[in-house]
């Protein structure tokens, strides 16, 4: 069996190896970051529905990449480059300049930290806990103050996913077999429309609602409700599946964000 293998000779002294360059000067090795010359300079576009700690996040990122992988020598040429990647996607100058300094004295801070109480350390045992909760703007942002004063950090989960663009070759699982889902099923004479979770198969959650009408203790079911007291029927064969979350407290979280929605 033979193989194939790529064979790349330094020049002026200098090799690319994953994502830096490797210099040999004056005896010493340092590194720079590098980027192939297919990179596109694409990252998340400031105008996209996602919060602005994530915004924040690609910023800090690229920053920390910065600062972590390349020699001091190369700092301020990759940074004025970094800044002009941002500008291009769209991020104002006064945030990428609030987020550097920001991020600088925050490392600075955590440096010293961790040389003045490096033994006091070893014995804090404390984690931070984080709340996650899908991202939907104006809305979400309001979970904040709650957590706050509850000791948690908030963390968001934007709506958009891979799996939702990226197709696998598994057959996709029929609607009404999806279980642990927040769902949406609209009236069919107004605008009306009701959202609900279940960790459930949906085909057994709509047995309920459908026989709740029947059944002559449905003062609480607002979905028997809406039929009786206006003469209404449901859309019960094009049922809209909102999120997907095997955990309760997401799953009930996200269905109290849409029912806002």
């Amino acid at each position: 069996m033979t193989g194939l293998f790529t064979c790349e000779r330094n020049y002026e002294g200098a090799i690319n190896f994953l994502d830096v360059t490797v210099y040999v000067k004056e005896g010493q090795i340092r590194f720079n970051n590098y980027k192939k010359p297919t990179n596109s300079g694409r990252y998340l576009s400031f105008q996209s529905n996602h919060p602005i700690e994530h915004k924040k996040g690609v910023i800090i990122g690229l920053l920390d990449r910065i600062l972590f992988l390349a020699h001091p020598e190369f700092h301020n040429k990759n940074i004025e480059m970094m800044i002009s990647t941002l500008l291009d996607n769209g991020y104002p100058l006064d945030l990428i300049f609030n987020t550097i300094n920001k991020r600088i004295k925050c490392l600075a801070r955590r440096k010293n930290l961790y040389e003045n109480n490096f033994q006091n350390s070893k014995n804090d045992n404390s984690i931070n806990t984080y709340f996650t909760v899908p991202y939907i703007k104006n809305i979400s942002e309001k979970f904040r103050s709650i957590t706050e004063k509850n000791n948690f950090k908030i963390a968001y989960k934007p709506m958009n996913k891979l799996n939702s663009i990226i197709k696998t070759s598994k057959d996709k699982l029929d609607i009404m077999e999806q279980c642990n889902v927040v769902y949406k099923i609209n009236c069919l004479n107004c605008e009306s429309s009701y959202v609900g979770q279940t960790k459930r198969k949906i085909k057994t959650r709509l047995k309920e609602h459908k026989s709740s009408t029947s059944n002559s203790n449905t003062v609480h079911n607002v979905v028997a409700q809406h039929q009786i007291k206006f003469d209404h029927k449901f859309n019960w064969d094009n049922i809209e599946i909102l999120d997907t979350e095997p955990f309760f407290q997401k799953r009930f979280t996200s269905e109290m964000i849409y029912i806002k929605k």
